[in-house]
C-alpha cells in the first residue's frame, strides 16, 4: 500500500501506528522475512504413517527408492536490544514531519520488536524514563522470546518522552553494564550529542563483542535547514534561545552538518557498524527492509 504521512500522523496509539509501517513493509517486501530464520535442516529419518509428505525428500527417493523425512532442529536465534535515546532534542517535528524525532523512534522500534519476536527472536529494551518521583531511571527489560513481552516492551516504549539534556552516553554506558551476553544492539538516535564519550562507549560494546545497528533519525529541517525568514530558535536540551538570520548561516550550517554526518559515518564504518538514517517526513519501511537484509546475513 502506498504511505500516507498524513494517516500515519493521525492514527491514535503507538501500537496502531507501528501496525501501520508493518504491514506496509510486509506488503512490499517480496521475500518472506521469515524465511529461514526458525529451523535448521539437521539429518534424515525413515518415514512413518502420519508424517506430512511435504517433508519427504523426493530427490533422495528418486535417487534410493528410500521413503525419507528430512529432520529439523530450532536455531539458536539471536538475542537483541532495543535501546532508544530519548534526550529533549528527539522532541523536534518539523512541518513536514508525521511525528517527532522520539515518536518515529518509538513507532519503528515498535514494528521491530513484533516482527523480531515473529521470528523467534529474544527482545529486550533499554532506555531512560520518568519514575513517579519525576526522576529519570533505567528501563531496562531482558531478552526474552515470550508472548507477553511484546506488551511489556510496548508499555515500556509509550512512558517515554524527550526532556533534558544530553542521554546517550549514559544509555550507551549502562548498555556496557547490562549486557552481559553477546547480543546485537539496535540503537534509535539522532546522535545530537558532543563530546568523545559517545564514540569511546561504542568502541567498548564492540570490543565487548556486540553487534551494533545504528538508526539515526533526522528531521528534515536539520538536513536540509530549509528556513527563509528571520526566526528565533530555541534549544531544546538547554532552553537557550537565538534569533537567526538563516540566509546568512545556511551556507555553514549546512557545512558542520556535512562535517558531522561524515564524522558518524567514518567511526561506523570504522567499527564495522551498520548506520541506517530515518526521516521523519519519510517512510520509515526502509528502516525494516535494511534491518532484515542485515538479520539475513547474522545466520
Amino acid at each position: 500500500m502506498p504511505f500516507d504521512p498524513q494517516l500515519l500522523s493521525a492514527l491514535s496509539g503507538l501500537h496502531f501506528k507501528a501496525r501501520y509501517i508493518m504491514e506496509g513493509f510486509l506488503t512490499g517486501y517480496h521475500d518472506s522475512p521469515f524465511h529461514g530464520f526458525s529451523v535448521e535442516f539437521s539429518e534424515y529419518r525413515a518415514y512413518q504413517p502420519g508424517d506430512e509428505l511435504k517433508h519427504v525428500d523426493w530427490r533422495l527417493f528418486a535417487r534410493t527408492d528410500r521413503l525419507c523425512i528430512k529432520r529439523f532442529e530450532q536455531e539458536t536465534n539471536a538475542r537483541f536490544y532495543i535501546v532508544v535515546d530519548s534526550s529533549g532534542s528527539m522532541a523536534y517535528r518539523g512541518d513536514r514531519a508525521w511525528a517527532s524525532k522520539l515518536e518515529c523512534a518509538q513507532t519503528v522500534a515498535t514494528a521491530l520488536t513484533g516482527l523480531m519476536l515473529k521470528q523467534n527472536d529474544a527482545v529486550g529494551l533499554l532506555a531512560l524514563e520518568h519514575g513517579r518521583d519525576a526522576l529519570l531511571k533505567p528501563a531496562y527489560i531482558a531478552p526474552s522470546q515470550k508472548p507477553s513481552q511484546f506488551g511489556t516492551i510496548l508499555r515500556h516504549l509509550q512512558r517515554l518522552e524527550p526532556s533534558g539534556g544530553e542521554r546517550l552516553a549514559e544509555l550507551l554506558q549502562r548498555a556496557t553494564q547490562l549486557f552481559h551476553r553477546r547480543s546485537v544492539v539496535l540503537l534509535f538516535s539522532d546522535l545530537l550529542e558532543s563530546g568523545e564519550a559517545v564514540g569511546t562507549l561504542f568502541k567498548q560494546l564492540r570490543f565487548l563483542g556486540h553487534e551494533c545497528l545504528v538508526f539515526q533519525i533526522l528531521d528534515r529541517d536539520e538536513i536540509e535547514f530549509p528556513f527563509t525568514k528571520a526566526q528565533v530558535f530555541r534549544d531544546l536540551e538547554t532552553g537557550a534561545r537565538r534569533h537567526v538570520q538563516p540566509e546568512l548561516i545556511r551556507k555553514l550550517y549546512l557545512e558542520r552538518f556535512g562535517r558531522f554526518m561524515e564524522q558518524h559515518r567514518a567511526l561506523f564504518q570504522s567499527l564495522e557498524m551498520d548506520h541506517c538514517l530515518i526521516r521523519t517526513d519519510e517512510n520509515p519501511a526502509h528502516a525494516l527492509r535494511h534491518f532484515f537484509s542485515k538479520r539475513k546475513k547474522m545466520n
